[in-house]
């Protein structure tokens, strides 16, 4: 017998292909949308495998990631990330800021907190929003996902979704020896391809330069629009990869009207219940 509650995490890893299969293709047409399912495929993130289920719709491919109660935020360093830190100090003392780097990232990144997440079909990659009349309208965004049927990722569910409740600074698709090499200032972000499937076999979080809508205050998610790494920081330069960072700057982009002065981009979430 099929419950909800196979559709958490624990519960989805433990089960078996067969029964995984079962639920994967019940959730062809789900909610009047026309999901084609394609296949099963296995995302790695970590030591922790996950069998999960790629749909197509009106040719953009959604995955299900299933549902999690998970701590996000950050408040304090790992071991593993103090080489991140010496190197985030270096830059803001080169910069001269006053500030150290465990009082900078204090500012810019979400408390911890608890949360739960519902399991999800989540479309794997964003689309730039665009409309006819060249505005892009934060809550009109929101209303016309909602017409549709569909609904932009929460904070939380965009963060789980992108670090898994990570206590790290970064989560595992920026590698450690690319951060490694970043902190000694061998190469820049770009030179590695970030933009591929994470453990969840979601595209997130892979270009400094995107601004992600979140439905949130924070408003986006994913990058500060290049302002870091426009200036020429190394590590600071993808702190807005972190799961962690809110970008403070977006508000300034935001005219008295609610539309957005620069390029925005989204992707669809419909919630399984």
């Amino acid at each position: 017998m099929k419950t909800i509650d196979d559709l958490q995490m624990n519960n989805w890893l433990s089960m078996g292909l067969g029964k995984k299969k079962e639920w994967l293709k019940s959730f062809e047409g789900y909610k009047g949308h026309a999901f084609t399912f394609k296949s099963v495929e296995s995302f790695t993130s970590g030591k922790l495998a996950l069998d999960t289920g790629i749909y197509e719709l009106d040719g953009c491919e959604y995955v299900f990631v299933p549902g999690s109660r998970v701590r996000l935020g950050w408040n304090q360093p790992v071991k593993q990330d103090e080489f991140i830190l010496s190197a985030m100090q270096s830059e803001l003392e080169i910069a001269g800021f006053e500030q150290d780097a465990l009082d900078y990232l204090s500012t810019v990144f979400s408390p911890v907190r608890e949360a739960e997440i519902p399991p999800m079909l989540v479309e794997r990659n964003v689309q730039q929003v665009v409309n006819a009349d060249g505005l892009v309208n934060f809550m009109e965004v929101i209303k016309e996902f909602d017409q549709q049927g569909f609904s932009l990722l929460t904070e939380d569910e965009w963060e789980y979704i992108c670090g898994g409740g990570t206590k790290r600074i970064f989560s595992d698709h920026l590698e450690q020896g690319l951060l490694e090499d970043i902190g000694m200032e061998k190469r820049y972000y770009y030179d590695a391809d970030l933009e591929k499937p994470n453990g969840f076999g979601v595209y997130i979080a892979y270009d400094p330069y995107l601004y992600e809508l979140v439905n949130a205050h924070c408003y986006v998610k994913g990058g500060d629009g290049g302002a870091a790494a426009h200036g020429g920081y190394y590590m600071l330069g993808v702190v807005p990869l972190s799961p962690h960072y809110r970008d403070e700057g977006i508000k300034e982009l935001i005219c008295s009207d609610g539309n957005f002065d620069c390029d925005v981009y989204a992707r669809r979430v419909v919630r399984i219940k």
